[in-house]
């Protein structure tokens, strides 16, 4: 019987049923590509709480110092607690914006080798983070070069151009893939799973990273960050303008999107590494909610006629209220019921509004778009209107483009 039961199995071949069933593996590089932003969204989005932490408390000190105590707008606050001009209950004050100054601006500091570390910590686990958090650091505070100075016959040590956010994301990358190869390959007895996991695995990471930031990824990413202040700086206005109108249109597009989310990675690159300030982007994503909720207001009034579905019009404040908080997503189901008709008006609201902004001088490097981040802009004023226009041009076209829609018969009204 045993002979018999093995002689009915039938054996694996090439065209035979055991191989018919097995699932074709992925590919390792769709695997790659696939997973990548997973793990790119995993660090930004570790990082967004360091970003906030740092800017509402920098943002403390500038209330205290430009707000209360009208320090001007030119002079620093250090300046200031060298002028002689304040005294007791104000002096102690000052110092205090000093002491948030400082804080935030060190927990900013933190903000790319955060990322760094969890994009490493995504990728290979949490023997990666470490690897990851000096790769990032280095991106921001590199390793000095040694040149040899032939005139002085000695070698001088020179601070180059940091890679800043490029550098941190490639090393971060590299760093996880390593760390992830690393822990997989190297096999140990159990009694020296200690050394590998608190030793051997990270100083080689470590060591990985000192020479790559060194030889490779400084050195390329400094020199791109070099030629891209170089390229703005000789662009000025204009290519701040064309910045401003390119990124406010990808912002705007999917209201959180896939295309939204590679712009602020885009803009997040330029505005921690202090090349660009994140102003359009900012405008751009709380122009569509508050332009549409402006509309269910205004519609009637313009027109006689209510030109949204009744439940539009309680999501049209819910949508305002949101983008006071820097979400756009309130918007989405004006798109979802007429996307003909608010996609090109939240569009070109969110353009107008980051041209108008960057024309009248609003600087904002903090990323972030909710209204407690506004102290921290620069002309403020000017941001506002640029919010202001942006939000009227949107909720002008939308009601011109529904009633438009409903005369020639293209849009059925709940109510007359």
């Amino acid at each position: 019987m045993a002979i018999k039961k093995r002689s009915a199995v039938r054996p694996a071949s090439p065209g035979g049923d055991t191989l018919a069933f097995k699932p074709a593996p992925a590919a390792a590089g769709n695997t790659f590509w696939k997973e990548l932003p997973q793990h790119i969204m995993s660090g930004i989005s570790r990082m967004v709480p360091t970003l906030i932490m740092g800017g509402v408390i920098l943002a403390i000190s500038q209330l205290i110092a430009y707000v209360w105590l009208d320090i001007p707008p030119d002079t620093g606050i250090f300046d200031a607690l060298n002028s002689g001009k304040f005294s007791g209950f104000d002096l102690s004050l000052l110092k205090f914006g000093y002491l948030t100054e400082s804080f935030g601006g060190l927990l900013f500091s933190f903000a790319i080798p955060m990322f760094a570390a969890f994009v490493a910590n995504s990728i290979g686990g949490k023997l990666a983070f470490p690897a990851g958090f000096i790769g990032g650091l280095i991106a921001t505070q590199p390793t000095l070069v040694l040149n040899f100075d032939p005139q002085k016959l000695n070698w001088v040590a020179s601070k180059p151009v940091p890679s800043t956010f490029i550098g941190a994301l490639i090393i971060a990358i590299a760093a996880g893939y390593l760390v992830k190869w690393l822990n997989s390959r190297i096999s140990v007895p159990q009694y020296l799973l200690a050394f590998k996991s608190t030793f051997l695995i990270p100083i080689l990471s470590a060591l990985f990273v000192m020479l790559a930031m060194y030889y490779i990824i400084t050195p390329i990413g400094g020199w791109l960050n070099a030629g891209m202040r170089t390229v703005l700086l000789a662009a000025g206005q204009a290519g701040s303008m064309m910045y401003a109108i390119g990124m406010a249109a990808a912002t705007a597009i999917d209201l959180g999107g896939p295309i939204n989310k590679a712009a602020g990675f885009v803009a997040l690159g330029f505005t921690t590494d202090h090349v660009l300030p994140i102003t359009s982007r900012a405008v751009a994503i709380v122009i569509p909610p508050i332009g549409l909720g402006l509309a269910t207001l205004i519609d009637s009034r313009l027109t006689g006629k209510r030109l949204f579905s009744a439940q539009l019009y309680p999501q049209g404040k819910t949508a305002m209220f949101l983008a006071f908080m820097g979400i756009s997503e309130g918007a989405i189901p004006f798109l979802l019921e007429n996307p003909l008709a608010t996609l090109p008006a939240y569009m070109a609201g969110a353009i107008v509004g980051a041209m108008t902004a960057t024309a009248f001088g609003a600087v904002q490097w903090f990323p972030e778009s909710a209204i407690w981040a506004w102290p921290l802009v620069t002309h403020l004023g000017g941001y506002m209107l640029g919010i202001l226009v942006g939000a009227v041009v949107t909720a002008l076209l939308v009601v011109l483009l529904r009633n438009s829609m409903h005369k020639r018969g293209k849009l059925t009204l709940d109510t007359l």
